[in-house]
């Protein structure tokens, strides 16, 4: 079985996207910067949000990755 692809612009997989929110990336504007997904047309955005509502609690990090690279 294939990856699913969330962000087609930049052809960025959930399991990609789920990875960076388990290492701390809990905003849709951290994972543009990380992995680029939600970068292009925008029509993947509401998916990033339910990730990052699904799987953020699960990071530990509390989010401090995500607030270290927007300084």
């Amino acid at each position: 079985m294939s990856p699913v692809t969330i962000c087609v612009c930049h052809h960025v997989t959930e399991d990609e996207i789920v990875g960076w929110i388990r290492r701390g990336v809990t905003t849709v504007e951290g994972l543009g910067e990380h992995c680029d997904a939600g970068q292009g047309c925008g029509d993947c955005r509401e998916s990033l949000e339910e990730l990052i509502e699904d799987f953020g609690d699960e990071s530990g990090a509390d989010g401090a990755l995500a607030v270290s690279r927007a300084q």
